[in-house]
Formats: structure tokens, C-alpha cells, sequence
């Protein structure tokens, strides 16, 4: 066995290892089936799998809306170096790597006879260009956090190496979700943004773009003969429009659902269909605008919002009981790096009351709405329109502590543009990722750089600073121990359960279901909760293990 091999076998394994012991991997929460009726069994490759369609956007980088079905469509043509499976970080287009002493340079082997769909091949220099390309047209889907890599190097076609800045404990995490392109297409494309043409989705992955409809939101993904890796499990990948998911389902239009707990019932008896519990990667936050709202800036506001808001109803009455209640240290409890010993906020209006009335908010002209020289605890809510609801029993619970909620109901990429330009006072905003590497707790609410810490942060709540978070973030960021470093990330969910800097409100834990006569080969990737985002749900897994 050459020493290339050895050094992929041993990197698969210390990877997994790894992942299973840092917090990145939870086999019992991702793999949870609670309902398994299905007893039959799938053809070996099938035709074609239908899903529920969409528009988002062209599927190349810089095009597609930045949510997961967006960022999954990208992935189905263009590849990263490694990839996440159930377990870990697994290699992809690198068919092994190296790591210096100080955990500053990574030397990536590519694998050999890869070529792009057009033919060309597929090099080292489009690595390198892919990064530099990126320095200046910041791509919407994947792309490396700036400040992490100083410059990237070609050591020959088939080895690149990348020499961080510092450190950095997540680096080949992150290089999951960067995607390479060819340079042979986008070296003379200036707006990558507008690049819609055919040439545009040019990728080394194993499908093809074969039919996109904006106006309908359909695609249709086909298997792209020359890929590099296993075969495809299924020849064709098609999203469609659909008016009602579940009834489309149950008519055989789709072949993949979502099922709320009050009907699963319909699904359970079946033989053919499996039933299938998501881990809680999936939920909502509440932002506060602490640049626009200065009161906010109180921690003692803040936290009578967490102590007003009922957490549990939500999950009842949204979320229909399939949920868990927000945590104010930010990871969700199915993370393995969730930390159980931090502050606790049960529902408690006199609590919140209390803690008012101790900043000096009163309803000085009873109107019902606490008021302080002259300013009063009122805002504008904005949220999605499918967010409405959840919009209405909070106006309704804050209403009870005086605080005067008016919502604000748009379009969820307006919604997700306001939230990204500080354009709002409270919003609400549901997204996934809630599982992925716990670094997010830096990322989200770290907000600046250090001398030693070079890599900036992209918090999303704005006028919120905390030193000791900031420092914490700064020692998590360049720990490479795994232990040392969850130590960390639990000191961070202290200060963020005790500071709330946001409000997380509830996690998703909903059913999945699909027909097993149909196509029975879907996978959750470790940290997240949708198994039709994951490029391996499509590919046949005996042949990922060959490539391994």
C-alpha cells in the first residue's frame, strides 16, 4: 500500500474520530428514526427523484440564494476538496492531505483524472484561482471566511498547499463549503453575479444542469457522465413546483415530504413509506437591533424579552410539538457540545415585570405601554410572511409586559436583505445550521479582530459587544486541542445565556418521509437536518467507500 493511500485511510479515520469526540459528530441525534414502517426494498439505481421545487436562484456560487436548497443545488455541480458524510469530513476532490506541526499550512493531494464536464482537466491552478477569485467577487454560496488563509500555493497539478493566516481550528470544516470553479470559464467573467450563461455551471460534480425555470422554480439535475467519483444513485434529480407538498406526496408526485406530527398517522401503517425524526438543526432566532434601539443595549431588557416570550407554546402551537425550546447559550441541545449548566429562562411574565421595573420602565400614562423620559418600549417586528404566526403570539405575550410589538410582515428575501443591512428593530428569521461546527458561536457574535486573531467575524446582531465573548472566541478560534477547545465553546454558551445577545425561540424537529420502493438511499450529513441537501444522498455509497 503507497503512502498516499495510507495517509487517506488514516485521514478518514482521525477525521471521524476527531469529529466524534470535538462536538461535531452525533450519531444518536442525526440518525434518529422514530417511525421505520418500511419493510421493502429499492432498486439499485432508479430513473429519476422528484422533490418540491423552488426558485434559488442559477446554481453557481454567485447566483443562487444563500439558503440550504440554494447552496445544495450548487453542490450537486461544483465540488470541494472534502465533504461531510453521517460521520465526518471525509476526502473529496483532495484525495488526502497534510498538516504541519503548528496547524498553519495544509498540503492537499488532488485526485488525478479529474476533469471538468466540458472535458477540460481539472488542475491545482484551479484551486488556487478559485481562491484568489474570490478575494475579490465574494461568492454567495460557499467561499472561505476572510482573514483565515494568507495565500494559497501550486506545488504542482496535483498538490496545493494553504498557508493560513493563523491556526484555525475549524479550517477543513470550512473547507467544506468551498467550491471550486474552473478557471478556464470565470478567469475573464468580471460579474459573476449576472454569469448566467450554460458555461456558468460548468463543474466537476456528479450532475449536470440540464433544465432550469425561474418563473416555475424548476430544475431538473442530470448525471454527469464523466464524474470523477462513484456512480450516481439516481440518473435524475427534478424539483417541481407543488401547491400542497403532503398531498403531492400522497399522489406520487414527489417523492420526498416533511410530515408535522398531527399526520403521521397517515404514513405509519404503510409498509412502503419510511418515517424518519430530523435532529433539531433547524430553527428560529429573534435579532435584536441594538444600533437602531439603544435601550436594548440593557442586558436586563433583554433578558425580560427571553422571560416574556413562551417558548414551549411555540414549539405546541407552530411547531405542533414537534420542537424544542430555544437555548440562550445558542447551541441546541441535540449539538454534543450543548452545555446543560447554563442560565435557564422559563416562561415568567412577573419575572419579566421585575426586571423592567428595575431598568426604570413603567407605564407612567397607563396606556399599557412601558415608557421612560418620554421614549416608550415599542418596535417594529419584521418577519417572514410564513413567520406571521409566531409574530402574533409573541406580540401578544410582550403586549402582557407592556412591551408594544408591531409586525411587519415580508417577503422572506426582503426580510433576509433588512436583517443582513441592520435595516430593522426586532426580527424574526428561521435557518438551518444550527449543528454544524460550534465555531458559529464566534462567527455570529464575536465582533471584532485582535492581534492575535486576524480572522474577522460576521455577527449577525448589530451594536452587540462583549469582551469576555470576544476573547473567548479569539482562544476557540486558534485552540487545536479538542477538549481545550470545548472547554471554550462552553464558557461561550455561559456568557451568551447570561448576556442574550438573541433569542434563539425554537428548533424544528420535524418528520421526514419518503417511499422506500421508490429511492431509499437518503443520508443525513452529521451536522444538519435536511437529507436532500446532502450530495451523497444521490450517489451510491459502496462506491464512496472505494473512493475513500
Amino acid at each position: 500500500m503507497d503512502k498516499k493511500r495510507l495517509l487517506v485511510l488514516f485521514s478518514a479515520f482521525l477525521i471521524s474520530l476527531v469529529l466524534m469526540t470535538a462536538g461535531c459528530v452525533d450519531q444518536k441525534s442525526t440518525q434518529n428514526s422514530i417511525t421505520t414502517a418500511g419493510t421493502a426494498t429499492v432498486s439499485e439505481k432508479v430513473d429519476v427523484v422528484r422533490l418540491s421545487g423552488g426558485d434559488y436562484g442559477y446554481p453557481q456560487p454567485f447566483s443562487i440564494y444563500p439558503r440550504g436548497p440554494g447552496s445544495s443545488k450548487v453542490g450537486m455541480i461544483f465540488d470541494s476538496l472534502v465533504e461531510r458524510d453521517e460521520v465526518g469530513i471525509i476526502p473529496w476532490l483532495a484525495e488526502s492531505w497534510e498538516i504541519n506541526s503548528d496547524g498553519t499550512e495544509y498540503t492537499f493531494y488532488l485526485r488525478e483524472d479529474v476533469s471538468w464536464n466540458d472535458g477540460e482537466p481539472f488542475t491545482a491552478n484551479d484551486v488556487k484561482f478559485t481562491f484568489d477569485y474570490e478575494q475579490e467577487y465574494v461568492p454567495i454560496s460557499g467561499g472561505m471566511e476572510t482573514g483565515v488563509v494568507d495565500s494559497v500555493q501550486v506545488v504542482d497539478n496535483n498538490t496545493v498547499k494553504f498557508i493560513l493566516t493563523q491556526p484555525v481550528c475549524t479550517f477543513l470544516y470550512k473547507m467544506t463549503g468551498f467550491k471550486i470553479i474552473p478557471q478556464h470559464i470565470y478567469k475573464d467573467v468580471t460579474d459573476p453575479a449576472s454569469f448566467l450563461d450554460p458555461e456558468a455551471v460548468t463543474g466537476t460534480g456528479p450532475f449536470l444542469l440540464e433544465e432550469y425555470n425561474l418563473e416555475h422554480g424548476t430544475y431538473r439535475f442530470v448525471t454527469n457522465e464523466n464524474f470523477w467519483g462513484p456512480d450516481t444513485a439516481v440518473e435524475a434529480v427534478e424539483f417541481i413546483p407543488v401547491s400542497d407538498e403532503l398531498v403531492s406526496f400522497e399522489q406520487g408526485e414527489i417523492d420526498f415530504t416533511s410530515v408535522s406530527p398531527d399526520t403521521l398517522d397517515r404514513f405509519t401503517s404503510d409498509s412502503d413509506i419510511r418515517v424518519v425524526q430530523q435532529p433539531a438543526f433547524w430553527g428560529y432566532q429573534f435579532y435584536f437591533n441594538m444600533n437602531k434601539c439603544t435601550e436594548l443595549n440593557e442586558k436586563k431588557i433583554r433578558q425580560a424579552f427571553v422571560y416574556a416570550i413562551d417558548r414551549e407554546e411555540l414549539v405546541e402551537k407552530i411547531g405542533r410539538g414537534a420542537g424544542k425550546p430555544g437555548e440562550m447559550g445558542i447551541l441546541p441541545e441535540d449539538h454534543i457540545w450543548y452545555n446543560s449548566d447554563q442560565t435557564a429562562y422559563e416562561y415568567d411574565p412577573v419575572k419579566a415585570g421585575e426586571l423592567l421595573e428595575e431598568a426604570g420602565w413603567t407605564d407612567t400614562d397607563g396606556d399599557g405601554i412601558r415608557d421612560k423620559d418620554g421614549e416608550k418600549l415599542s418596535y417594529v417586528l419584521s418577519l417572514g410572511s410564513s413567520e406571521v404566526r409566531i409574530g402574533e403570539l409573541i406580540k401578544e405575550r410582550l403586549s402582557e409586559v407592556g412591551i408594544d410589538v408591531q409586525l411587519q410582515a415580508l417577503e422572506s428575501k426582503s426580510r433576509d436583505a433588512n436583517l443582513k443591512t441592520g435595516d430593522f428593530e426586532l426580527a424574526i428569521s428561521g435557518f438551518g445550521g444550527w449543528g454544524k461546527d460550534a465555531d458559529y458561536l464566534r462567527t455570529r457574535y464575536c465582533d471584532e479582530t485582535s492581534e492575535t486573531n486576524s480572522v474577522s467575524s460576521a455577527a449577525s446582531v448589530f451594536g452587540y459587544h462583549n469582551d469576555t465573548l470576544n476573547a473567548l472566541g479569539a482562544q476557540e478560534l486558534q485552540e487545536l486541542d479538542d477538549e481545550e477547545r470545548k472547554e471554550i465553546v462552553y464558557e461561550m454558551q455561559t456568557v451568551l445565556a447570561e448576556d442574550i445577545p438573541a433569542i434563539p425561540l425554537y428548533y424544528t424537529t420535524s418528520y421526514d418521509a419518503w417511499h422506500i420502493s421508490k429511492y431509499d438511499g437518503w443520508i443525513n450529513m452529521y451536522d444538519h437536518h435536511a437529507r436532500t441537501h446532502s450530495i451523497l444522498s444521490y450517489i451510491q455509497r459502496d462506491g464512496i467507500a472505494a473512493k475513500r
